[in-house]
This record gives structure tokens, sequence and C-alpha cells, in this order.
């Protein structure tokens, strides 16, 4: 047996065996799929968007109350009616000032009293009972003096907030009124030489548009570069008010800017009809004309809002003077009536407390024949939605009786949860659908405002976040349920790949790739923006075409 195993043939074979076994286990090994699976990093566009589900309500709401009660005596708005900015509504019979008559007629019994106890003397619990209404008088006037100080700055801020709206559309309203005249310069030139004597009157209309609204002179022949250049009169006005925006200056650059578009209007009037003008140029004219008219109702209306919350905040100021003046009456009255009551009255100290009797009489019969009839005006132009006040009825102090919705635009209210709110920023814009018509008819939006403080809803914290419609449409009614996709980022032709495939280790994002040799190596890399599909930016660690594992199969 040992001289079989010896022999040449059987060695041979031997060695054929073993090496065809080597062989083959190295071609399973080498033919075996790889444990993983990958994609080729390569450049793509991104978008990261937020969705929500909101409701349709009107761009602006309004509720209107007083703030004291009274007898209503006309209502001159009922359910449905459209009204203008600063149209009387409804007003009360009743005066502003009811409380501080009562005050008055309050005085007037201390002063009464204090002359009566002049005259009785002092005794020893009335001193200690004067020395706590002077404490009273103390602190009363403290909350008054602190409340003029709110007053004042609340009105501040409304009338700065307004101003700031006029001198925003004063700048548009100027600019429309050049990008006006620059066209109508266009017509003037194609259709109109200055031989042409039909062109006198719009020559000399545009020559005053132009010395009102940019400060030219002998302008009835500029061309459209020279008024592009003229930055004088109304348009120098609001620079100025922009530059240096007291309330004296925008007041200036508002009525010049304002006489400037009416001038420019009547420009655009006095081309002649006679002429054979193109369909474009009367699309453009009829264009101009509708724009200028546009900006000078509009201008207009923000002119008469500044000039109710003038009236609003002197009323409010007033009133809260009024109240700190009283109290100051007060606290010397009970000053001078303690000083009284521990010196004892002399023949000059009765003869004072009779002229306060007087004063404070005089100061009842004063306040009684002031008739604050107080008057409550539509800030905005809209539509009355509710209407209770009935001629005869008393009002409730601060309970609405009036309320109005804004005329065209409509907005969004939705609550974006906390996980998200930091993605969003104001401007975004949106894509919207409405239950009502299905996910095929898009609306645009854009975010206007968000909340700076949280609202709880079903134990999240959420930010109220409010979109507004970028175009009017008839189709869009308040109420209805609004479905949001915010898109507040992009990024384009980055390397990206997907989320899953980036790993956490010790606080670093790493990728496994593969190698030319197959093998597998960890990169560190560094994150972007996350997309709304599942992938991610990367902005260093890899480049376009590396191979990038997505899924490692277990062992």
């Amino acid at each position: 047996m040992k001289k079989f195993f010896k022999k040449p043939a059987f060695l041979i074979t031997l060695a054929v065996v073993l090496i065809g076994t080597v062989a083959g286990v190295f071609l399973i090994r080498k033919n075996k799929a790889p444990a993983y699976d990958f994609i080729v990093a390569k450049r793509q566009n991104l978008t990261q968007e937020v969705s929500s589900t909101g409701r349709v309500k009107p761009a602006e709401t309004i509720d209107l109350a007083f703030e004291k009660g009274g007898v209503i005596n006309f209502v001159n708005a009922k359910v449905g009616d459209k009204v203008k900015a600063g149209q009387a509504l409804v007003g009360l019979d009743s005066q502003e000032l009811s409380s501080q008559l009562q005050q008055a007629e309050a005085n007037l019994d201390i002063e009464k009293a204090n002359l009566s106890e002049l005259e009785n003397g002092t005794r020893p619990e009335e001193l200690k009972a004067a020395e706590t209404t002077v404490a009273n008088a103390e602190k009363t006037l403290k909350d008054t003096q602190d409340n003029l100080a709110n007053v004042r700055s609340k009105a501040d801020a409304d009338l700065r907030s307004v101003y700031d709206g006029e001198l925003n559309e004063s700048q548009a309203a100027v600019t429309s009124g050049r990008i006006a005249l620059m066209t109508l310069t266009d017509i003037q030139f194609d259709h109109f030489t200055i031989q042409n004597t039909s062109n006198s009157a719009l020559m000399n209309a545009k020559d005053d548009a132009i010395f009102i609204l940019l400060g030219g002179h002998n302008a009835g022949w500029w061309n459209a570069e020279a008024i592009s250049k003229s930055e004088g009169g109304a348009f120098g006005a609001v620079q100025k008010a922009i530059t240096s925006p007291a309330y004296s200056n925008i007041d200036d650059a508002v009525s010049q800017a304002l006489a400037g578009l009416q001038k420019v209007k009547q420009a655009l009037d006095a081309i002649p009809i006679t002429v054979d003008l193109s369909s474009t140029d009367k699309t453009n004219i009829s264009t101009e004309k509708n724009s200028i008219s546009a900006e000078i109702t509009s201008l207009s209306s923000k002119q008469q809002a500044t000039i109710v919350q003038k009236n609003t905040s002197i009323n409010s100021i007033n009133t809260a003077q009024t109240s700190l003046t009283t109290a100051e009456n007060t606290l010397a009255a009970a000053k001078d009536q303690l000083a009284l009551k521990r010196a004892g009255a002399t023949v000059d100290q009765l003869a004072a407390q009779e002229a306060r009797v007087e004063s404070a009489q005089a100061s009842v019969e004063n306040i009684k024949i002031q008739l604050f009839t107080r008057i409550l005006y539509s800030p905005i132009n809209g539509i009355i939605t509710r209407q209770e006040a009935k001629i005869g009825e008393i009002a409730s102090a601060n309970s609405t009786i009036t309320s109005l919705i804004s005329e065209k635009f409509f907005e969004i209210e939705t609550n974006i949860p906390e996980a998200d709110i930091a993605k969003i920023k104001i401007g975004d814009t949106a894509k919207v659908t409405l239950d009502a018509y299905g996910n095929d008819v898009l609306f645009q939006a854009k975010v206007v405002s968000v909340d700076p403080s949280e609202t709880i809803v079903e134990g999240v914290a959420t930010y109220k976040t409010r979109l507004e419609f970028l175009s009017e449409d008839e189709r869009i009614k308040p109420g209805m349920t609004a479905n949001i996709d915010v898109l507040t980022d992009k990024r384009e032709n980055v390397i990206a790949i997907p989320n899953r495939a980036v790993l956490s280790t010790n606080g670093d994002k790493l990728v496994k790739m593969v190698g030319d040799d197959g093998k597998l190596q960890e990169v560190k890399v560094r994150l972007g923006m996350r997309d709304s599909e599942g992938n991610v930016e990367i902005t260093d660690g890899i480049k376009e075409g590396d191979k990038v594992v997505t899924f490692e199969k277990t062992k």
C-alpha cells in the first residue's frame, strides 16, 4: 500500500486535485456578491419644505368697541356695507368723561366736607383719616403718572407706524409717477413732433408734471433719460423724508407726492384722442392711468389714516393727562386739608377753602357741559361683518359691537411645530391647496409673520404663522382649509447622498466609501442642507463620482 502512494501517477493526481480545490475556493470568493449596497455621489438640486395645515381668514379682521359705555345715538353702517377708511360708523350720546365727572363731583363733596371740618374744628380721628387720604392720593398720583407715560409711549409707537406706512407708499407713488412720465414720453416721441400744434397741451401738461414731481424746468420735451435722472420736486422731498424721517418732512413729502401724481394724471389725460395710437400704446396709457389713480387713492388713504391716528393719540394723551391733573389736584387738596387740620383754620384758610369749593363746583359744571361724542371710525377700507349697535341701546365698554374685514386679500393662519419653526423665515414662498378645490389647484403665498411666543396645541409647542396669498382670487373664501408647503431652502448643483448613508461617531459625521480595490473606508464629511426627500448636501469630504455605501449587510 505504501508503495502505491509513492507512485508518480498518484502524486500527480493528488496535486491536481489540491490545485483545483484551491482555485475553486478562490473563484467562489472572487465571484461572491459584495456585502453592501452603494450609490455614486452626484450633483443634484435639493429642496427643503415644511408642510402644515391652516385656515383661510381675512388679511385683516378688526373688532371695534368703545372704551367707555354710553347710549348709541347714530349708526351709519349695516352688515354687508362697504366702508372707507376714516368713515364714521357708530356714535355715542354719552360722555367719555362720565367717570371724570363722577370724580369731580366726589372732589366737590370732599372740598365741601373740608370746609365744614374747618368751620367745626379738627378731631384726632379726623386728623388720622386725613393722613390716610394723603397716602392714598399719593399712590393714585403715581399710578396716573405711570399710565400717562405708557399712553404717550403707545401713542408715539402707533403714530410712527402710520407715518412709516405713509413714507413707504409715497416712495412707491413717486416712482410710479416717474415711470408713467417715461411711458408718456415714449408715446410723445413716437407720435408727435414739436411742430405739431396738437402737442402743445401735452407738452405743457408734461412740463407741469415734471416740475411738480421731479423739479425739472422747461421739461416739455425731456427724453426718458433726463426724466430718470431728475430727483427734485416731490421725488426729492420723499428722499429727504427717507433720510430724515421727521413727521414734518413726511407730511411735506406726501403732500408733494399727491400733487405730483395729480399732475402726472393730467399729463396722461392730455394725450390727444385723435391721434392714431397703436393698441400697445393705448394699453400702456390705460395701464399707467390706472396705476397713478391707484397710487393716489392709496396714498390719500395713508394720509387720512395718519390724521385719524394723530387725533386718536391726542385724545388718549389728553385723557391720561386729565386723569393725572385730577390726581395732582386731589393730592394737593388732601395735603392742604391735612395741613388745615393740623394747623387749625384761620380766616384766610377758610376763604381759601371756600375758593376751592367754588373751583370744584366750576369743574363739575364745566365737565357736565362738555359733550364728548365718542365715534367709532373705520380704520381700513372694508366690509361690515357684524353690527350689534342699535340706536337707543347702551353700548358696554370694551365690548365689540362692530366688526369688519378687509375688502381684498386673504391670509392663512397655521401653527408650525417647534421642530420646524427654525427653518421658517419671513418672505418664504409656499404652495397652497384648498380642500374645496383639491390638490390640482395651486395657489401661491408667502410667510408674512411668525409669533415670537409659543402656542401649545395638543401638548406640543407650536408657533402661529401667517401667510398671505400673492394675488387675489375670487375662489378663496374665509374659513377654507389650506394645505401648505413652505419652501424654506434650496440648493442647486450640489453633491448630495441619501441621509441614511451618514454615520455618527463621537460627534463626527462619517460615510463609508468603496475604494478602487473594492475595500471600504470611512471618510469624515461635513453636512449641509437636508431636503424633504431624505437627501443631504455634502459640503466637504466626498466628490462627484465617489461610491458611497448606503447599506452594509450583516455577516
